[in-house]
């Protein structure tokens, strides 16, 4: 599935390959960018990746958090208080999620990953954060940044530059 975005230049394979194994992990993902810069697409495939591997809920409202999932695929909502939706699903044991990060939703990622350890204490996550950019007029996948909490909560950040 990743192998159309790699044949479509937007992505490596050594990107295609990461993911892959970060979704064999249940690793959570936070695409991020504009939607002209290919988000979409991407976060579809991961989401279409995920839901080989794993169960998979599309989340429209609070009440579909309820239910349990591997992951939770939290799209392009209108009217939700969206940077709370995300907190909820973060702080949901044994489950991961994917999501976006763009002018429509901004938050402050590394914020809510301080509240949800604030308030349960969980270390135990991992976090892809996927950069998307547009180089030349061509939209690609330039950075994932690996993100997990020490002892303290404090976020530990590797860069996986493909």
């Amino acid at each position: 599935m990743l192998k159309k975005l790699v044949d479509q230049e937007f992505m490596t394979e050594a990107f295609a390959k990461y993911i892959e194994g970060a979704v064999a992990n249940k690793d959570s993902f936070i695409v991020s960018g504009h939607k002209g810069w290919g988000i979409l697409p991407l976060f579809a495939t991961i989401g279409a990746v995920a839901k080989a591997n794993s169960t998979m809920k599309q989340v429209k409202s609070f009440d579909d958090l309820n239910d349990e999932a591997g992951y939770y695929l939290i799209g392009d909502l209108k009217d939700i208080d969206y940077a709370k939706l995300i907190t909820d699903a973060m702080a949901k044991t044994n489950s991961s999620m994917i999501c976006l990060k763009d002018p429509d939703h901004p938050y402050s990622f590394f914020k809510l990953l301080g509240d949800v350890f604030k308030a349960n204490g969980d270390t135990s996550k991992t976090y892809q954060v996927l950069e998307c950019d547009k180089i030349n007029d061509e939209k690609k996948l330039v950075k994932i940044t690996k993100v997990t909490l020490n002892e303290k909560g404090r976020p530990v950040k590797v860069d996986f530059k493909g």
